[in-house]
């Protein structure tokens, strides 16, 4: 009764737009930074109080442009991983941008490209889970194809006031010229990982996927490739210097972005799905150890191989987000996936395709890598706002971002269907999806823009070049990180706050589901984008 009771207000409309779907949501606050927030993610972290609520941010290619917006001048911030510790007391009203934020990565170093500040295009900040490093640690998979350094994997020990960094793989680009495939010129870059243990040795390793890009800077074009890695835990060896044992599982047409973790076939030995984007023709697989065995057996050159099904195929974009999630709550997980889609607004960036929300059922028969997975569709007709300036190359401004799942309520985790936060990316909005119906086998959704740059920093924002008076000149606020959610009260009753980082504004901005003043309520905008310009 209680569980039900507390699901009830926030199943009711507001005063909005006649036809104008908006659950009830209130603005919490906003957080002011120093940097351009990209990934964030809400974890437990030890405290000398106790366990504590933190906030870890990431934020990259913090640079001044000139005012085309397509020549970077100078780098303003260093490539960064920071922390806003203490969500459960933040008060964003006397948040102070410099005493509460701790910068964690490359302490007290000037903005430069390379050593001695190695960080490099941090993307998501991942707490490493009890007992698989001897501190607390957050990792951080590193690089993108923009970045001139090659990319890296790394740990942070938060136990260590000097926050000593411990390198699990770095990746090389050699001089001017060299091959992409010259064993000196490596370059491989790493958004996303999980800690699974690989070799069934009571260690998690860390498995992950990777790809190639181009080095800008180097003379060289490395053409995209897709690898599963796992990087063996090297346990009482473990050394800040000392990079991990590197096993390849598949290449060079594998995953390439992102990564699950889930033992689907109930033997011990968890099954990775993942997603690739960069190669063309996307795609999620479900991957597998040999029948019986543990990874650490796998040869992708003479075998044994891993074992691959289809999830998602041809026919769906390019796949961006995957998350393990049981969405209709019949006790079978289910996958939570994006993809991600340009303006189709020029030619460059013509993909008939939109962004989509979209959730994977596991086949009828029950064999997961024998495809039939049924897809359903929750959120269509996602677009970017039109690439600016006109865009000369694919691909443009994308959409959607990443899709999460929650709660409404702390009390109703795994009792009622999710809800799902969807950040737009360069659609520059955020989506609250909310299930239409109780029943198992009814999968529709209805969707509220909760939160839009062109509403809320006014029209236009996200197409007109800001100067001197605004944000660095040649940029625009057009970019939605990554949110994350947590919950107000420890209770069964707290509710769910949002996090939506806004990039180009150096802003954080606070929803929640718990009300709040009739001014503070949450409005929704219709859900439009501006047209593509007329050429």
């Amino acid at each position: 009764m209680v569980a039900g009771t507390a699901l009830l207000p926030l199943l009711a409309s507001g005063p909005v737009a006649a036809q104008n779907y908006c659950p009830a949501v209130w603005k919490q606050g906003v957080l002011d930074l120093n940097f351009n927030p990209a990934f964030t993610r809400i974890d437990t972290y030890g405290s000398p109080s106790g366990p504590s609520e933190d906030l870890m941010v990431t934020s990259f290619f913090n640079v001044l442009k000139d005012p085309t917006g397509m020549v970077v001048t100078s780098y303003f911030e260093r490539d960064l991983v920071a922390r806003i510790r203490s969500l459960g007391t933040l008060d964003p009203l006397t948040f102070d941008k410099d005493a509460d934020v701790e910068e964690l990565s490359d302490i007290g170093g000037p903005p430069v490209i390379g050593p001695p500040n190695t960080m490099n295009w941090p993307n998501d900040a991942i707490r490493v889970p009890d007992g698989v490093v001897p501190f607390e640690a957050v990792a951080v998979p590193q690089g993108f194809h923009p970045a001139i350094p090659p990319g890296r994997l790394s740990l942070i020990n938060l136990d260590d006031p000097n926050r000593q960094e411990y390198i699990v793989h770095q990746s090389t680009g050699g001089p001017p010229g060299d091959s992409c495939d010259n064993i000196t010129s490596k370059p491989r870059f790493y958004h996303d990982m999980v800690f699974v243990d690989m070799d069934a040795d009571g260690l998690k390793d860390i498995a992950t996927v990777r790809s190639s890009f181009k080095v800008a800077g180097y003379g060289s074009v490395c053409f995209f490739t897709g690898e599963i890695v796992y990087f063996k835990n090297p346990g009482p060896a473990l050394s800040p210097t000392v990079q991990w044992e590197e096993h390849l599982l598949l290449e060079p047409s594998g995953p390439d972005i992102a990564i699950e973790a889930y033992d689907f076939e109930n033997d011990g030995v968890p099954e990775l799905i993942a997603s690739s984007f960069f190669i063309l023709n996307g795609f999620v697989k479900i991957y597998g150890a040999p029948v019986g065995q543990t990874w650490s057996v796998v040869d992708p050159v003479n075998g044994p191989f891993v074992r691959q099904g289809n999830i998602v195929g041809a026919g769906q974009g390019r796949p961006f987000n995957v998350e393990v999630v049981d969405i209709n709550i019949d006790g079978k997980v289910d996958l939570l996936t994006t993809n991600h889609q340009p303006d189709n607004c020029f030619e460059p960036t013509l993909e008939p395709i939109p962004g989509r929300v979209n959730v994977f059922e596991q086949p009828a028969s029950g064999n997961v890598f024998g495809g039939g997975w049924i897809r359903h569709t929750i959120k269509d007709n996602i677009r970017p706002n039109a690439t600016f300036p006109p865009p000369t190359a694919y691909p443009g401004r994308l959409a959607p971002g990443k899709a999460k799942a929650f709660a409404p309520v702390r009390g109703l985790q795994g009792k009622v269907k999710p809800w799902i936060v969807v950040g737009g990316d360069e659609a520059s909005k955020v989506w609250l999806l909310t299930p239409k119906s109780t029943s198992k086998t009814n999968w529709d959704y209805q969707s509220a823009v909760i939160f839009d740059i062109n509403d809320y920093y006014g029209p236009g924002t996200t197409q007109t070049i800001m100067g001197p008076g605004g944000i660095s000149p040649g940029e625009v606020i057009s970019t939605v990180g990554v949110p994350s959610v947590r919950y107000d009260s420890p209770s069964s009753t707290g509710r769910a706050q949002i996090f939506i980082p806004v990039f180009e504004a150096k802003r954080i901005h606070i929803l929640g589901l718990r009300p709040g003043s009739t001014a503070d309520r949450v409005i929704c905008p219709p859900d439009v984008r501006e047209g593509c310009p007329a050429l």
